[in-house]
């Protein structure tokens, strides 16, 4: 029996992998044990949801490395020798709250550095041999696991057992969470085999990474199988099970978050705008951010969706993605006549169900630019508004005539979405699940053993 280490340490790992055919397949086979390392608070949350015979559930303490010097200084510098727009837009954020010059400078001119490929190994090789050593070793010498699967290959605690691993010979085969990663810093690990779900994410490993191609591969993502099946509730039912009217049209608002601005009174301006229109608004609210309301008195034809599984009081970011609510997220994409929303991964969403997408970027009173939402000049948003599939609108009479039209002619835009889905979208045949599979269990050495 060969003994592997999944790793669950962000919200959206339970939803990308663990609840999907991807895991069960795994799950079903007599001669692998799977070890699920997950935050030690959440870990019989992960034992009811995940465990089963040959599935241990192992809680662990999170950031540890980063409360040292030596692993915050290398956690920053992945970010300071990285020079994507993404990256860079990180350090002119620094800087405009900050006012160090001297930072700012250094953390430039590390970006022009990390261009060279061997300025980034060498780091790597310095990261491997001087940041905190043996966080999970308990773990590792303890169960023996034969391989670990990092599902999140930039997050720090996957990165300290990745290197812990690395230290004890131990093979690592890893993956990249979402869509936005792979332009934020650069990879602290190279483990033996990296996952990707696009051909696009295949190209920045390549361009920003040097990640060598030969130990790439491309499955697709595994939770998106669930979404070709399409809804489980027909749309009159879904409506009314929220008191909303199914005669009506309807908005998804996704807000931009707390997380993606200074001070958040955005989410409820626009939400303000939306409740004036004779239409149904159904607000889908992050499950790992929060969104800032004040004396916000909600009409009877808006609805609230607040997803997720809570584990601390007061502490929105702690929430774990359930398989309900992706489920309830499939229906109001379905459903969903236009979906309004910020620089968030709902915008690559509403193009998987081809539906007309604005991303928002108003607000009640001017401000300077990095008082707004200035995400909107990362890499991928960028990438994904040149397709030509979402209109950005950034006055309040932009976005009500931007609904007015797609309300008017939902096929507006259907090409620039189709464009938009060639490139996030090439493996999405509904069996990515399956590939992932197959490439855990080959790189297990078991794709020939019989059951």
């Amino acid at each position: 029996m060969q003994t592997i280490f999944i790793t669950s340490f962000h919200p959206h790992i339970s939803r990308n992998v663990l609840a999907t055919s991807a895991f069960s397949l795994l799950k079903a086979r007599s001669d692998i044990k799977i070890v699920l390392v997950v935050p030690a608070y959440k870990a019989e949350y992960f034992r009811e949801r995940f465990g089963g015979a040959n599935v241990l559930v192992e809680g662990v303490a999170l950031y540890r490395a980063s409360r040292t010097l030596r692993g915050l200084f290398f956690k920053k510098l992945a970010i300071f020798l990285f020079d994507s727009e993404s990256a860079r837009n990180r350090k002119r954020y620094d800087y405009y709250l900050t006012g160090k010059v001297f930072r700012y400078s250094a953390a430039m001119i590390l970006g022009a550095l990390g261009h060279s490929a061997l300025t980034r190994r060498a780091a790597r090789a310095l990261d491997l041999r001087l940041s905190p050593k043996g966080l999970f070793d308990e773990l590792l010498a303890r169960l023996r696991p034969d391989a670990v699967f990092s599902t999140d290959v930039q997050n720090e605690n996957d990165v300290s057992l990745m290197q812990d691993a690395r230290r004890r010979g131990i093979r690592v085969i890893a993956m990249a969470r979402s869509w936005d990663n792979l332009t934020l810093r650069f990879l602290r690990v190279f483990p033996d085999r990296l996952i990707v779900g696009s051909e696009v994410l295949a190209r920045e490993l390549k361009e920003f990474h040097g990640y060598p191609s030969s130990r790439l591969a491309v499955t697709g993502n595994p939770h998106y199988d669930l979404y070709r099946q399409g809804p489980d509730m027909d749309r009159a039912a879904f409506l009314t099970s929220f008191g909303l009217d199914p005669s009506k049209k309807l908005i998804l608002y996704a807000p931009v978050s707390d997380a993606l601005i200074r001070i958040n009174d955005m989410d409820q301006y626009i939400m303000g705008i939306l409740a004036g229109l004779s239409v149904n608004i159904m607000v889908r609210f992050p499950p790992e951010k929060g969104v800032r309301l004040e004396n916000f008195a909600k009409p009877s034809h808006m609805a609230y969706d607040r997803p997720g599984q809570a584990f601390k009081e007061n502490e929105v970011g702690d929430r774990e993605i359930r398989p309900e609510d992706d489920a309830m997220l499939m229906r109001e994409l379905s459903y969903a006549d236009v979906v309004v929303t910020g620089p968030t991964s709902i915008a690559l969403d509403a193009m998987f169900f081809d539906k007309p997408a604005i991303m928002a970027d108003i607000y009640p009173t001017p401000r300077h630019f990095f008082e707004g939402v200035w995400r909107y000049r990362d890499n991928h948003i960028k990438k994904l508004a040149a397709c030509g599939g979402v209109t950005y609108a950034d006055t309040k009479e932009k976005l009500l005539d931007a609904i007015a039209a797609y309300l008017k002619n939902p096929a507006s835009g259907s090409r620039g979405r189709a464009a938009a889905r060639a490139l996030w979208f090439s493996h999405a045949d509904g069996r990515a699940g399956e590939r992932l599979a197959h490439e855990l269990i080959s790189f297990l050495g078991l794709e020939n053993a019989s059951q």
